[in-house]
């Protein structure tokens, strides 16, 4: 008998595992601490939750990595029913004496599922247990106290003409002037009078202290007319622009100014008065 119920036990965990996820997943609101400083906290919060397919489980946190001794998290033990959530306080204090650079850690949440098999309402069935367990990172930069993240823009090179169809390439510098590493996020936007006519933005730049580097934005031109070009650079919460640049979308090819040609047709006189009299003087010899 005892044999009978083990035997269908196995059957049932196959079959679970066929069709119910065994995994509860483990979210984080905002993982990376980003930027902190010697000697301040810092607070986020992580969301463990269960779909609706799971069993209900009784989770217990663990923390490890280089920050395992710097942040804490509450609760550290919970219940959880299925399709249901719980919110975790993850506090970071960072030591006033904390070596500058990237530190990572990890928090682990790990239940213990029970499921329940054919009689166990009567008291005569048995239950399956297996262990689960979801991992989420944890990252930091420590930086010296007062840190300023700020860019700059430095220069935008940009076509002054171009022929419709063709696609107008800028090149913008960009340098970090604050005093921690930054990550910077270029957009370009073209404007024909008041109104907008593409908005294109460009890969994320990441800049160490003092660092300049150029990114380069590309809008395809099409109708011919006078344009306005503003380059807009986000670094945390601010936002620097360029001057503005115009650019002509039409005919790009060779023409000869007015004044230049009118010297241009005067030499060319000259050139052939001066023929002529050269023959003139040889047939006098």
């Amino acid at each position: 008998m005892v044999r009978k119920k083990v035997i269908i036990s196995i059957i049932c965990l196959l079959f679970i595992s066929l069709f119910v996820s065994t995994v509860s997943g483990l979210g984080v609101a905002n993982s990376n601490f980003g930027n902190v400083e010697q000697g301040k906290t810092y607070n986020i919060t992580a969301v463990v939750f269960q779909s609706h397919l799971d069993f209900e489980n009784h989770f217990v946190v663990e923390k490890a990595g280089e920050l395992a001794d710097w942040f804490s998290v509450s609760p550290l033990e919970f219940d959880l029913a299925k399709s249901e959530s719980k919110d975790l306080l993850v506090t970071l204090k960072v030591p006033e004496d904390a070596k500058l650079g990237e530190y990572y850690g990890s928090i682990t949440a790990v239940g213990q599922k029970m499921v329940p098999t054919e009689g166990d309402d009567d008291g005569g069935g048995a239950t399956i247990g297996f262990r689960v367990a979801t991992e989420s990172k944890i990252y930091a930069n420590v930086v010296k106290p007062g840190a300023v993240e700020a860019v700059t823009i430095h220069n935008v090179d940009a076509p002054k003409r171009v022929k419709p169809g063709s696609v107008a390439k800028f090149d913008v510098s960009v340098k970090n002037t604050g005093n921690v590493p930054a990550t910077a996020s270029p957009t370009l936007t073209v404007s024909k009078g008041a109104e907008p006519v593409a908005t294109i933005p460009g890969v994320l730049i990441e800049l160490s202290v003092d660092e300049e580097k150029t990114v380069k934005l590309y809008w395809e031109a099409q109708e011919k007319g006078l344009y306005t070009a503003v380059v807009a650079v986000t670094c945390g919460e601010t936002t620097t622009t360029s001057d503005p640049v115009s650019i002509e979308v039409g005919k790009s090819g060779f023409s000869i100014p007015a004044v230049p040609a009118f010297a241009v047709v005067a030499a060319i006189l000259a050139a052939v008065l001066l023929l002529r009299l050269k023959r003139g003087l040889r047939r006098k010899r």
